[in-house]
């Protein structure tokens, strides 16, 4: 008896966990019309990516059907989903008459396309704001919401009829019209030839259509049909972060409480990591200061031409920018002592911190002596650029010694911006 009554309140609790299904309006099934429209247009996106002109139209009309839906909805976007839609038309109207680097341009688009619809819909982490759990705002985003509501397009379409029409005795006739209609199409690409050739009239009457059925009607089936789990998708986005379903899998408080589980370090160990390698760092630049920082005063070290100085050691320097800026990140969140509290700690940070920012100044006087000589191009304005962004997050830890302001906002608000102007501006006309 004991056993029963434990697998009932089990089942219970399973049921309560389980997010329950929203209640269906007129404006949802509406949507998930469309975004069949919008999944179509997608893979049409995918399939012809040289039309660049169609990725800017596609844009546009992707942020129209999103803010329309929000707004039939009487949802207000917040105030920053403004800016992220903004970086996503900056991204997406130049693409057709010149891109930098059109790959990355096109992925950032996708990613960021998906980060906005997410914050237009309110249900980032922090409040409807880019935060410091930025990373798991991109996942949710990305993976979890989607993928979690994935089935939630064909449950508005064939059951959220059924649910209001219940009291009128009518049944989703919509939906089984519409799941007919799928379900005709490749049955009659089957049926159709084998009519043709059993009889002569037929196949002349096909036979003018052939051309046509071959060319068109084929790609614009298979097309459909990837389109299908694409719209589910994407529905799936916008109809979780509508309705908050399955947006909560990663919540604030819970990743406040993990962070005390990832504090093990002890302190000792840290700062005696951070002591060396400043130690290092500093031993390179007295060893081979009169080569790094001659660049300083615009002359060259001994038989380098220009070219030879700017790039040998460029890269690298980038590359330990980057390393830098990791092992920062992880002293501060694995020392078992906060490093607003351990002045030791804070103080070792804070001298790697300026100790990098000495090698990305080498780097970047470098560079300006290549380019005060050579001139401007597109592959010396994006290194420039890069290493400005990341000498802004370098003085943000630093000013998080004195003061508290969220670094991590700040940082990421100015790369968006930073890859508007990007993304904006025809560098390659310029240089």
């Amino acid at each position: 008896m004991n056993e029963e009554v434990q697998n009932g309140s089990q089942e219970c609790l399973l049921r309560a966990s389980a997010p329950v299904f929203p209640k269906c309006e007129p404006v949802d099934r509406l949507f998930a019309v469309v975004y069949l429209l919008v999944g179509y247009g997608f893979v049409l996106l995918c399939s012809d990516v040289v039309n660049r002109p169609f990725t800017t139209a596609y844009t546009i009309f992707y942020a129209a059907v999103v803010l329309v839906y929000l707004w039939g909805k009487e949802i207000r976007p917040p105030k920053e989903s403004w800016f992220w839609l903004a970086v996503m038309l900056a991204a997406a109207i130049p693409y057709p008459y010149w891109s930098v680097l059109p790959v990355l341009q096109f992925f950032a688009l996708l990613a960021v396309a998906a980060y906005w619809t997410l914050c237009a819909s309110g249900r980032l982490l922090k409040g409807g704001q880019t935060s410091q759990w930025v990373f798991f705002d991109g996942w949710n985003a990305l993976a979890v919401v989607p993928f979690c509501n994935f089935g939630c397009q064909i449950r508005v379409l064939f059951e959220g009829g059924r649910q209001e029409d219940a009291s009128k005795g009518k049944s989703g006739r919509f939906g089984g019209v519409f799941l007919g209609v799928l379900i005709a199409i490749p049955v009659l690409v089957v049926i159709l030839p084998l009519l043709s050739s059993a009889d002569d009239g037929f196949q002349r009457l096909l036979g003018s259509l052939g051309g046509y059925i071959g060319d068109h009607l084929l790609a614009n089936l298979v097309r459909m049909l990837f389109a299908v789990p694409v719209s589910l998708y994407l529905f799936g986005l916008v109809f979780g972060g509508v309705h908050g379903r399955n947006t909560d899998r990663f919540q604030e408080e819970k990743l406040e409480e993990m962070r005390t589980y990832i504090r093990v370090v002890p302190d000792t160990a840290v700062c005696t990591v951070l002591a060396v390698v400043c130690l290092v760092y500093s031993l390179f630049m007295g060893i081979q200061g009169n080569y790094l920082f001659s660049a300083f005063a615009g002359t060259l070290p001994g038989t380098f031409t220009y070219s030879e100085y700017a790039r040998r050691g460029f890269f690298e320097l980038c590359q330990i920018g980057v390393w830098n800026l990791l092992l920062s990140g992880a002293a501060g969140a694995c020392s078992r002592t906060d490093r607003r509290k351990h002045r030791g700690l804070g103080l070792l940070i804070a001298l790697l911190s300026v100790l990098t920012l000495f090698l990305l100044g080498t780097a970047v006087s470098k560079m300006g002596m290549y380019i005060s000589v050579y001139g401007l191009t597109v592959y010396r304005i994006l290194p420039l650029l890069f290493m400005l962004w990341m000498g802004l997050v370098f003085v943000c830890i630093l000013l998080r010694r004195t003061r508290e302001f969220p670094a991590v906002r700040l940082c990421v608000l100015a790369g968006a911006a930073i890859f508007c102007l990007v993304c904006v501006c025809p560098l390659e006309y310029w240089t």
